[in-house]
């Protein structure tokens, strides 16, 4: 219908967007970019105009199944962080068989601000039909204005393949990722996991991994070397209504098994994640989320013989303006409380953070 309207009516912008849109549903990606670029080359209102740039980037994701793609992203910014050592509260608490002990300044709770610097680069080759390949680097930066022994550098590196076939992709992923605490390597993971995900619905996705990880740390924290294995599965819907809201849901368990022999610092972990994205207008989209993590460890602490069992509670919302084709500003807010069976393990955590985004594409 909306084909035989825009041969009738082909100076219509608005039937022509509407059946751009019914392509890009439809599955039909190349009619839908001609027709998403006709509407776009009558210089149509500067919101139409941002919608159109959404449905091209998602264009360009989907393309990747069939065309090479790279992507990039460098992001500058600043924030505060009430507890950039996640230390306890106070420095007189209790603990069991010590009783009142006072901790020492490192391990009390201290805020500061710091600047933030990351990038990012995705390149995705497909080599025959359902298959390719990808190779990705990325790198965080946080540092602080004071506290500048905490400064922490993230580093990640990733290659694998996904194969898809009808409304199933599987995707393998070797993952390396590298901690530095004061421009000194505090720690390294390795690992590997194996993705499967489905395409249930026109707007739905259930996906299941396994994976494995050995994280190997530096110096005297070598005692908390581990094997990490863990299962998650997650689900992700969106409605084609106003403010085109997604649902993002998941659920994960796993064992962090310590080779050390320290059982104190091997656990049990479970948890889940729940966040939800709208879009007000082309330019805006907000974001809430809330996240759980239990971990049950393996063993007592010497000294004090307490088994510790740790709740780790993060709330936050976001907000992103896209004042450009390239350019984005995100404010961001986090909430994050850990409850313990022992005091000297319970913090909160208040952070807030403004950053500048550039995306290549």
């Amino acid at each position: 219908a909306l084909e035989r309207y825009s041969l009738l009516n082909p100076d219509d912008a608005r039937g022509r967007l509407e059946l751009a849109r019914a392509y890009f549903y439809a599955g039909d990606d190349r009619r839908a970019r001609e027709e998403f670029e006709t509407v776009r080359s009558l210089d149509p209102l500067a919101e139409v105009r941002a919608g159109i740039q959404r449905y091209l980037d998602a264009l360009r994701a989907r393309e990747a199944q069939y065309l090479p793609r790279l992507t990039a992203y460098i992001e500058a910014g600043a924030g505060y962080d009430s507890n950039v050592n996640a230390g306890v509260s106070q420095a007189d608490i209790a603990l069991p068989v010590l009783g009142r002990v006072t901790v020492a300044d490192a391990g009390v709770e201290q805020g500061d601000g710091f600047g933030v610097l990351a990038g990012g680069v995705q390149y995705n080759h497909p080599v025959a039909p359902g298959v390719a390949l990808f190779v990705g680097a990325s790198g965080t930066g946080n540092f602080y204005f004071s506290e500048s022994q905490f400064n922490l550098a993230q580093l990640a590196f990733n290659a694998g393949g996904s194969y898809r076939h009808d409304i199933d992709t599987f995707a393998l992923t070797y993952a390396y990722g590298q901690i530095l605490l004061d421009n000194d390597s505090y720690r390294n993971t390795n690992g590997a996991a194996l993705e499967w995900r489905r395409q249930v619905g026109p707007t739905t996705t259930f996906s299941l991994t396994p994976q494995y990880a050995r994280i190997d740390y530096s110096g005297d924290n070598d005692v908390r070397d581990a094997d990490f294995y863990a299962v998650g599965a997650g689900i992700r819907h969106g409605w084609l209504t106003a403010w085109q809201p997604v649902l993002n849901a998941s659920i994960y368990g796993g064992k962090e098994r310590d080779v050390r022999d320290r059982p104190d610092l091997g656990r049990d972990l479970y948890g889940g994640a729940v966040d939800v994205t709208v879009s007000p207008s082309p330019f805006w989209a907000l974001n809430a989320g809330l996240a759980y993590l239990r971990s049950n460890y393996d063993g007592a602490i010497p000294l004090i013989d307490v088994t510790p069992r740790d709740d780790n509670s993060v709330a936050s919302l976001g907000a992103m303006y896209l004042f450009a084709r390239n350019w984005s500003a995100r404010l961001e807010y986090q909430y994050q409380r850990n409850n313990s069976n022992l005091e000297l393990y319970e913090y909160t955590r208040n952070l807030v953070m403004v950053k500048l985004r550039y995306e290549f594409k």
